[in-house]
């Protein structure tokens, strides 16, 4: 059938360029993609050793070498490439297949020569080993393991992190579904789930908690970033999964806050008992206070009582709390005003006006201030409220960024220049406290009352 047909007709239809040669390497035939691929004229083709074929671009030492074995051994050859230069057309890769042939008849003998011209086949493929190269160069330089699994689960590739890591062999690994690896170990359900449902619905997933044992390792807690991504043209769908071992990071987390749990409770405990002990103090100088019949004494010895509780109070909103380091403004502060008052024989007489914001006060702060507040309010309850049956008294704290300011008035008649208020004592213990706070304490008195006003840097 097939010498039926024209043979000019099957050579014309082929892809490839198609030469025919003496065995002395003289072109014999040249077909016309031969003539239009590589530029050249028919009539200067025909006759032409191959070696001389435009101004000797064709004396190639590789492709020459391959047809005179073909002449001396009758061998063929096949998917030969050679990589030349040519003045005029530049850079070609050829893949030549060739073969000798005899005629029948005279029995005279020719090679037959087809060449493929696969510079951008081969450029591209080029260009692809470079980038499997660079991303298996980036890979393995991460210090985190990664796997690279195609749509079916299966290892593309691993970072040697990976390996080390999961004491894993690469030959064990590549090719094989993630499920498969180390004999099941990482048939790991919610990992699957994830990588066969959740990436696929939302393309990544970050931070992704998974534990397991590991039959060689032990148990790990792994952190997983997931990401699917397409390889551009033929759309192929590839998982990128990157995994952080937490394991001594959680086991050190879980250890730090075993710590500082037992270190709360200590404190809390410590607090718990310092109150204890500032409340026996405050009551055995009450007792003492009793057995004295000096009045000034008395006096003194009501203001140690006065100055302790204020201490004792703070200590008591910190058990009640819970806390070991913090009290709230308001809890703390209005308590402490409410049992001066309570303990001066006012709190029938005095109508209290207490406006303290809720504010968190460190244990530094709040020692000092309760302090301020306890000398304050007595030396007001003990001169604006003397020889009075009613009155009004008032505790404020704002803050804001930058500053806190607590404000202590009353409606007395005022401060009397002349006077010695506490015989001074009091006067000194605030100016030392608000100097402790890093504070200014400023005081305007007159016939419609008294107004402390202390501003405390934040």
């Amino acid at each position: 059938m097939i010498r039926q047909i024209d043979h000019a007709e099957i050579v014309a239809s082929l892809r490839e360029s198609l030469l025919v040669l003496t065995e002395e390497l003289v072109v014999e035939y040249a077909s016309d993609r031969f003539c239009r691929t590589f530029d050249v004229e028919r009539q200067e083709t025909i006759g032409c050793p191959l070696a001389d074929l435009g101004n000797g671009q064709w004396d190639i030492p590789a492709l020459l070498e391959q047809l005179g074995r073909i002449v001396r051994e009758g061998t063929t050859v096949e998917d030969f490439e050679v990589d030349h230069v040519f003045e005029q057309l530049g850079r070609r890769v050829m893949r030549l297949n060739a073969r000798k042939t005899e005629r029948p008849g005279n029995g005279s003998r020719r090679i037959l020569v087809a060449i493929e011209d696969v510079t951008r086949e081969s450029d591209a493929t080029a260009e692809l080993e470079r980038q499997r190269l660079l991303s298996n160069g980036i890979v393995d330089t991460l210090r985190e393991p990664l796997l690279v699994l195609d749509d079916r689960l299966s290892v593309v590739t691993a970072s040697r992190c990976f390996y080390a890591t999961f004491q894993v062999d690469q030959k064990a690994t590549i090719g094989r579904r993630l499920d498969d690896l180390g004999n099941g170990q990482w048939d790991i359900p919610e990992l699957l789930d994830l990588l066969t449902n959740v990436v696929p619905q939302n393309s990544s997933v970050e931070d992704f908690d998974v534990r397991h044992t590991f039959p060689d390792i032990g148990e790990k807690i792994i952190l997983l970033n997931a990401r699917k991504v397409f390889r551009e043209g033929n759309h192929t769908g590839m998982l990128l999964l990157a995994m952080q071992d937490v394991t001594e990071q959680r086991r050190l987390e879980t250890e730090r806050e075993a710590a500082l749990e037992q270190a709360e409770r200590l404190l809390e405990e410590l607090n718990h008992r310092v109150m204890n002990s500032l409340s026996m103090f405050g009551s055995i100088i009450a007792m003492e206070a009793r057995t004295l019949t000096d009045a000034e004494c008395q006096a003194a010895f009501k203001r140690m009582h006065a100055r302790i509780d204020a201490v004792a109070a703070l200590y008591r909103n910190l058990s009640k709390a819970h806390s070991v380091d913090t009290v709230q403004a308001d809890a703390y502060l209005t308590i402490l005003v409410e049992d001066i008052v309570a303990s001066s024989g006012h709190s029938e007489a005095l109508t209290l006006d207490l406006k303290v914001a809720a504010e968190p006060l460190s244990t530094r702060i709040a020692v000092p201030l309760g302090l301020i507040l306890n000398e304050v309010v007595t030396n007001s309850l003990k001169y604006a409220y003397s020889e009075r049956s009613e009155g009004r008294m008032g505790v404020s704290l704002e803050a804001d960024d930058k500053t806190m300011t607590v404000t202590i008035w009353d409606d007395g008649p005022g401060i009397d220049p002349e006077a010695r208020v506490d015989s001074g004592l009091g006067q000194k213990l605030t100016e030392a406290f608000s100097g402790q706070l890093g504070g200014e304490m400023h005081r305007d008195s007159g016939p419609d009352g008294t107004r402390y006003t202390l501003t405390i840097p934040r």
